[in-house]
């Protein structure tokens, strides 16, 4: 049996080559381009990994919040919010949506996730 490996491993090792073997031996003009690649390659790699449960996971907490599962639902609560809603429905609309900022942030930008601001 071959093993086949799946873009998240690929990207995630395509990241690691341009870290640990390009980047040191690439003249100075040029590192800036290997970094940036490097950056892409890793952000691909953990949108290949956590994008497809963290879209998942904002849609049923919005779903949850609205009471309704909404064709687009980032629309819906936007909406919804910019109607002026209720104290006790934009606390909760609150807390979804720094849950949902959490996920994005472990996908774009690591370690920022862990914010625990009011």
């Amino acid at each position: 049996m071959q093993f086949l490996p799946e873009a998240p491993e690929l990207l995630g090792a395509i990241a690691a080559l341009l870290d640990e073997q390009v980047l040191p031996v690439v003249p100075g003009d040029v590192q800036h381009q290997v970094r940036v690649a490097t950056h892409l390659a890793s952000l691909l790699e953990r949108e290949a990994r956590l994008g497809a449960e963290s879209a998942r996971s904002e849609r049923e907490l919005i779903a949850v919040l609205l009471g309704v599962d909404a064709e687009d639902p980032a629309a819906a609560l936007d909406e919804r919010l910019r109607a002026g809603a209720d104290d006790e429905f934009a606390a909760r609309a609150w807390e979804a949506l720094v849950e949902i900022t959490r996920a994005d942030l472990a996908i774009c930008k690591p370690g920022h996730d862990s914010w625990e601001g009011a």
